[in-house]
């Protein structure tokens, strides 16, 4: 297997040309250091250390008569009474008429978008949707009908659905549908998307049941809305959004996730979506882990930590832009927008920290212990670091942090930063063709 060949060397050039462009490149030789305070995972209400959770679900194991792995795929043996109490759950949980179960929020996001939408609908989509969606959009019997819409804007939606419904005129003549893909946060900046204007608008210019509206919640669920319900069920649309998707690998602490939707559609993946159909279930632990997760986050201290998650966020926003204010944005610099904070209150817990020299940054965080990661073209637009607040999080840890931003950007003073390659509106086209690839 050493010996070389073409496709060895078309690799290895592949990518030597990631890390000579300065594109994101990832080693997983070594785990991320641990030794400061968790502000880069997204483990929103610090669930995956909580002792009250891991209680509960070894009390749930000790009356188990299964443990170990499913079998087999749930069109097979993998199926399980276990597996339908807990959709059952779900689906009253987030008040949706039905539910189904994926592996992970990649798949159920391909899956759906790969099987869902038929050769004459359209996918209008946000230009910063999550990758996933795109795989199923690659593989979909309606890729060739995609439009997509400047991320968050209202009137950039607008503008693409009325040509849509312009150049698809069997839309309005009831003969094919077409889905709109969004998300309730943005995992890079932290913004929240104007959903209730969105769903207005569909509503206000497609007819009834000519339209789809499919909302990923990957970083609302469990943060937000009514016992953690999530950001559709906080705006009070679950009756106006088609589909949600529920992620499990971040607020739960665990990983999986449900597609809340329709019966028909559930029945139609059922049959059609290979990435549920050609995947083993779940096994029985992760199972008895979602219940146990579900058990804490619809409780009073699921509450709590919410509460506790939106006090810090607002604390660490007001800190971080204090500091960054003495910093030149050719530095360090964040996204202040208003679509960070929502009319209900809700505060992201994700701080996007953008600076061109990002690597450096991160070198130098590394160093002093933080779990960071540096992001670049073509996962983002401007190099940045991720900050995310969790519920047990304390405000020493983030001043800490943010005393560190501060040193380091002293360190770098105010001459001798960089020209970023690719700065501008070209780098934003190159990262757009970028984003289509992932």
């Amino acid at each position: 297997m050493s010996q070389d060949s073409p496709l060895l060397y078309a690799l290895q050039r592949a990518i030597a040309h990631r890390v000579q462009t300065g594109l994101s490149t990832f080693c997983l030789d070594e785990p991320l250091p641990s030794s400061a305070a968790d502000l880069f995972s997204n483990d929103y209400l610090s669930l995956t250390t909580d002792p009250v959770l891991r209680e509960i679900f070894l009390q749930r194991l000790l009356g188990a008569p299964r443990l170990f792995g499913s079998t087999g795929s749930r069109i097979a043996t993998g199926n399980s009474e276990e597996c339908n109490a807990l959709e059952t759950r779900f689906h009253r949980f987030f008040g949706a008429p039905s539910a189904l179960l994926f592996n992970s929020g990649f798949t159920a996001n391909m899956g759906f978008f790969g099987s869902v939408p038929q050769s004459d609908d359209v996918i209008i989509y946000d230009e910063l949707i999550h990758a996933s969606c795109r795989e199923g959009f690659r593989i979909s019997a309606a890729r060739n009908a995609l439009y997509p819409f400047a991320h968050n804007s209202v009137a950039s939606f607008e503008e693409c659905l009325r040509n849509v419904l312009s150049k698809q005129p069997q839309i309005i003549h009831g003969k094919s549908t077409v889905f709109v893909s969004l998300e309730s946060v943005y995992s890079m900046d932290g913004d929240f998307c104007p959903l209730a204007e969105i769903v207005q608008l569909i509503e206000d210019l497609v007819p009834a049941g000519h339209a789809h509206i499919v909302v990923d919640e990957a970083h609302s669920t469990g943060i937000c809305g009514p016992n953690g319900s999530g950001y559709v069920s906080l705006l009070g649309l679950n009756h106006r959004v088609h589909t949600q998707v529920h992620v499990f690998s971040k607020a739960f602490g665990l990983y999986g996730a449900v597609v809340l939707t329709s019966p028909i559609v559930r029945e139609y993946m059922i049959q059609s979506a290979k990435s549920f159909v050609f995947s083993t279930a779940m096994p029985y632990t992760d199972l008895y882990a979602l219940q146990a997760s579900l058990d804490v986050i619809s409780s009073d201290r699921g509450q709590e930590l919410r509460q506790n998650l939106l006090r810090l966020s607002r604390y660490a926003h007001k800190q971080v832009l204090h500091a960054l204010k003495c910093i030149p944005g050719e530095i360090l610099s964040v996204d202040n927008s208003p679509s960070k904070t929502h009319d209900s209150g809700l505060c992201s817990p994700i701080i996007g920290i953008s600076t061109p020299l990002v690597r450096n940054l991160a070198d130098f965080l590394l160093k002093k212990g933080y779990a960071v990661t540096p992001f670049t073209h073509p996962i983002v637009r401007r190099p940045k670091i991720r900050v995310v607040i969790h519920a047990h999080n304390t405000e020493e840890e983030i001043d800490s942090f943010v005393n560190a931003l501060v040193q380091w950007s002293t360190m770098q003073g105010q001459d001798g930063v960089p020209a970023v390659v690719g700065s501008g509106m070209g780098a934003d086209r190159q990262y757009m063709k970028g984003r289509a690839r992932l």
